[in-house]
C-alpha cells in the first residue's frame, strides 16, 4: 500500500508541476498555430452546431478542443488548454509505462523528466492539434498492455488491464487514426507470444526466453483477446461520434455514421499542396528537416520576432539511436523482455510511415516514435549501472541535466518568447533546421 500511495504522490507532483509549465506563455502566439487553421474552426463548428468542415479525422480530438474554447473563449489560452491538460496526462501516463515495463520507481520517474526535456511533448502541449490527445491515449493503453505482461499479476487484474488498454486505443483512434498503429501491433505481439508459447510447449528442449514466458497471461482466452483488443477499441472509437448525433445540424443519421468512415479515408489518401516544411521518414531520425509551428513579428516592435520551432532535444534524440542498437544487442543476446517491448514499439512508431501513403509528411509525424526514445535510454542506463556500477545511479541523472540545460537553452524558441529579430539563427545549428 505504501507503494501504491508513493505512486500516486509522483503522478500527482509530475501532473501539476507539467501543467504549470505547459501553461506557461500559452497565450503566444496570439494567432492560430500551423494545424491549429484546421482544428479550431472545426472545434467552434462543434460549439455552434454547425456540420464539421474537417470531416477527414475522427471528431473527439476537435471535442476535447471545443471545451476549452467553450470555458474560456476564442482566444488562445481556449483553444490549446485542453492540450496542456493531456499534455499533463501524456507525462504522467509515460511514468506509469516506464514503471510498468522496468519495474523501477526512480527509473520511471527519471524517464518521465526526460520525455519532459525532450522538447516534443513540451511544444506539442502548447498547440491544438490532434496529436496531442492521440499521444495521450495511446500512452495510456501502452502503459496497461505493458503491465499485463507481469506473470505474477492475477488473472482478474490482466483482465482489466487489457480492457482499459483496448478502451484507451478506441477513443485514439477517435481522435487519430495513427493509434491503429500500436493497437494492432499490439494485436500482432500477441499472435506471436500466443505461437511461441505453443511452440514451446511441444519441444520442451526449447530455450525459455525472458521476453515472452510460457506463463504470460496464462488464463486469458482467445475469446477474451477477441473482446479487449479486438470488440472493445471499435466500441469506444463509434461511441467518440455519439455528440455529432445530436450537436451537428443537420443531425447526422446511423448509415451516414459508416459511410463517414468511407469519406475519411479517402480524405487521408488525397494528395495535398506541398509545403516548405514537409520532410520525409528517412530525415526525422536525425532531424534533418524540424518545422516551425510559428514565427511572427511582435506586434509594434518589428525588430522582435515570436518563434516555435518543432524540433527533438539533439542530446536525446541523437544518442538515442545509439541506445536502440543496444537495446538491439539486450534482446538478440540476452532476451530481454525490457529491451525487446523498448525497440517492438519504436518500430511500430516509425517504420509505420515508411508504408503509409503519404504524398506530404512532417516531422510531428515522428512525435510518438521520438518519444519512445526515453526507453531505450533508460534501458542502457540501467544495464550500465547494473553491470559497473550497481551502487551509483548518477550517469543517468548527469545525462538529465544535461538535456534540462539543452531545455532551457532551447526554450526561447520552443515558448514563442521574444526575440531579437536576427538572433533565431543561434539555435539553427544547421541551414536544413531554418
Amino acid at each position: 500500500m505504501h507503494r501504491y500511495r508513493k505512486i500516486l504522490k509522483t503522478v500527482l507532483i509530475l501532473y501539476v508541476v507539467s501543467q504549470i509549465l505547459f501553461l506557461i506563455n500559452i497565450q503566444f502566439p496570439r494567432g492560430l498555430n500551423f494545424d491549429e487553421f484546421h482544428y479550431v474552426p472545426s472545434a467552434k463548428q462543434y460549439l455552434s452546431g454547425q456540420e464539421n468542415q474537417n470531416w477527414e479525422h475522427p471528431p473527439l480530438g476537435k471535442l476535447i478542443m471545443a471545451v476549452g474554447i467553450g470555458l474560456f473563449g476564442d482566444q488562445p489560452l481556449g483553444w490549446r488548454v485542453m492540450s496542456t491538460v493531456f499534455g499533463s496526462l501524456t507525462l504522467v501516463g509515460t511514468y506509469l509505462w516506464a514503471l510498468a515495463l522496468f519495474s523501477e520507481a526512480g527509473l520511471a520517474l527519471w524517464v518521465a523528466l526526460l520525455t519532459l526535456f525532450n522538447h516534443l511533448l513540451y511544444v506539442q502541449a502548447r498547440i491544438g492539434m490532434l496529436d496531442t490527445f492521440m499521444m495521450a491515449f495511446i500512452v495510456w493503453a501502452l502503459a496497461a498492455f505493458t503491465a499485463s505482461f507481469n506473470v505474477e499479476r492475477s488473472l482478474q487484474s490482466t483482465k482489466r488491464l487489457l480492457l482499459f488498454a483496448g478502451a484507451m486505443f478506441g477513443l485514439g483512434v477517435g481522435c487519430k487514426w495513427f493509434t491503429v498503429i500500436p493497437w494492432w501491433s499490439c494485436l500482432l505481439l500477441v499472435i506471436v507470444v500466443r505461437l511461441l508459447q505453443s511452440w514451446q510447449m511441444q519441444f520442451a528442449e526449447a530455450k525459455v526466453t525472458d521476453w515472452y514466458l510460457p506463463e504470460q497471461w496464462r488464463g486469458v482466452k482467445w475469446t477474451d483477446w477477441f473482446v479487449y483488443l479486438g470488440i472493445v477499441p471499435v466500441i469506444f472509437y463509434f461511441l467518440t461520434f455519439i455528440p455529432m448525433f445530436t450537436i451537428q445540424k443537420p443531425p447526422i443519421g446511423l448509415w451516414d455514421l459508416f459511410s463517414m468512415q468511407a469519406k475519411m479515408f479517402d480524405g487521408q489518401l488525397r494528395v495535398v499542396n506541398s509545403h516548405p516544411y514537409m520532410s520525409g521518414w528517412a530525415d526525422w531520425p536525425l532531424m534533418k528537416r524540424p518545422i516551425w509551428y510559428a514565427f511572427d513579428k511582435e506586434s509594434g516592435l518589428p525588430e522582435s520576432v515570436r518563434g516555435v520551432i518543432l524540433l527533438g532535444n539533439p542530446l536525446i534524440m541523437w544518442s538515442g539511436l545509439l541506445a536502440l542498437l543496444v537495446a538491439l544487442w539486450g534482446w538478440i543476446i540476452d532476451r530481454r523482455r525490457d529491451a525487446f517491448l523498448v525497440l517492438f514499439f519504436y518500430v511500430a512508431f516509425f517504420s509505420s510511415w515508411v508504408l503509409i501513403p503519404r504524398k506530404v509528411a512532417f516531422y510531428y509525424y515522428y512525435y510518438p516514435a521520438g518519444m519512445s526514445l526515453s526507453l531505450a535510454l533508460a534501458y542502457v542506463f540501467l544495464r550500465i549501472e547494473k553491470r559497473f556500477m550497481p551502487r551509483w545511479n548518477w550517469p543517468r541523472w548527469t545525462f538529465l541535466a544535461l538535456s534540462a540545460a539543452l531545455f532551457i537553452y532551447f526554450f526561447p524558441v520552443l515558448a514563442a518568447l521574444k526575440i531579437p529579430a536576427d538572433s533565431f539563427r543561434k539555435w539553427m545549428w544547421f541551414s536544413s533546421w531554418v
